[in-house]
């Protein structure tokens, strides 16, 4: 089987055209997402410093006033180090004329309860301050119930909420809070999934009525079965090693911070390879279907699914999750950016672990799938 390993591997890098694909297409395109996006994230990068104003009518909530405080302050007064908050003013006539102007990205507002206006075309910074505000009337509602019904107990809770969450920083410094970095994480799903062009010819080679390669094969003595998982092997190898290639450029050479550890990086390339391949062996063992057909369903598979997963809109899988979320739990290209996200943003592995799961469940049914379609079939002539 080492031989036949061998011989596939040499032959796979002698087309040039597999070569451009799984590994020149994938960097040519990252090149021209680092040129459009890069002077946009430049930008948008710095998420501290967030101009607010505070406008108190009636007393504020207790805790409230230490919240903003803090949120506005740096730990270290001598250092560099931005505050999240830049509160410009407390006046209600100046923070509506400075929002009408574009110069505050929100409006905290306590009357009674805490409210929030944010300017028309809200960016990511007035989101972040909706997202502090939301997280704390939650905290204080929470503290509020627990002081009537189990006062002694309220120790104990506003304890366990500082050990859960930090307000004003983030534990993991990789992590990586770009909005366009999920095009690389589309694009390295797209790479994978594209070696299912692959994975059909290594289907079709074995089949005599579909190649003239496949009918020798089908005549010689050795075992159909390994001669198949060989080639297998090889493409899965071959692809592997491009994707690995293409995310060194990406990383070390375009500087592109993914936020992930990069064994992670390579353990999820691996991953959507065997997926891709999978999903091209499976389609290539379909009889009665012509070469172009395959070729074109093959295409129309994977980019639709990457397209889907926001290759071409990076909204698009938000909307999905709106309107049909158990869509982007089986689509393939949604889990493989969902694997370098969810790990970025929360830097928790459990979400990983369960995308890994689903995929591997995928390999599975697409290589049973493959194996039962080609094992037993019989020829007439050849």
């Amino acid at each position: 089987m080492l031989n036949r390993i061998k011989y596939e591997i040499f032959s796979l890098l002698r087309n040039k055209i597999v070569v451009f694909w799984l590994m020149g297409f994938p960097m040519i395109l990252g090149t021209l997402f680092f040129v459009a996006f890069g002077s946009l994230a430049d930008s948008e990068q710095d998420y501290s410093d967030i101009r607010v104003a505070v406008i108190k009518r009636t007393a504020a909530p207790e805790g409230f006033d230490q919240m903003i405080k803090a949120l506005s302050e740096t730990e270290k007064p001598d250092s560099e180090e931005k505050p999240l908050f830049n509160i410009v003013t407390e006046d209600d006539k100046k923070a509506k004329e400075l929002m009408e102007k574009g110069e505050l990205q929100a409006i905290i507002c306590v009357d009674g309860d805490i409210f929030l206006e944010i300017p028309e075309g809200a960016g990511i910074k007035s989101g972040i301050v909706k997202s502090v505000l939301d997280s704390f009337k939650s905290r204080y509602k929470i503290i509020s119930a627990a002081a009537v019904s189990n006062p002694e107990k309220v120790p104990q809770i506003i304890k366990a909420m500082e050990q859960k969450t930090d307000y004003i920083r983030s534990e993991s410094n990789s992590a990586n809070y770009d909005p366009y970095v999920q095009y690389f994480y589309n694009l390295l799903a797209m790479s994978g999934l594209m070696g299912s062009m692959m994975g059909m010819y290594c289907a079709i080679n074995h089949q005599a009525n579909l190649s003239a390669l496949g009918a020798r094969v089908e005549i010689s003595p050795v075992s159909k079965f390994g001669d198949i998982l060989s080639s297998l092997i090889a493409t899965i190898l071959i692809h592997n090693i491009f994707l690995n290639i293409a995310s060194i450029y990406l990383i070390y050479i375009l500087g592109i911070k993914f936020g992930v550890p990069f064994w992670v990086i390579i353990a999820v390339n691996f991953l959507s390879s065997v997926v891709g391949d999978s999903m091209g062996c499976f389609i290539g063992s379909i009889g009665g279907l012509k070469d172009g057909i395959k070729n074109a369903l093959l295409l129309a598979c994977s980019l639709g699914l990457c397209f889907l997963s926001g290759l071409m809109f990076g909204g698009m899988r938000l909307l999905i999750e709106e309107s049909f979320p158990l869509f982007n739990r089986i689509n393939p290209a949604a889990l493989i950016v969902d694997c370098f996200y969810s790990l970025c943003v929360y830097g928790s592995y459990e979400k990983l672990i369960s995308n890994i799961a689903v995929l591997l469940i995928w390999c599975a049914l697409l290589l049973t799938g493959s194996m039962i379609m080609t094992r037993k079939r019989k020829y007439k002539a050849i």
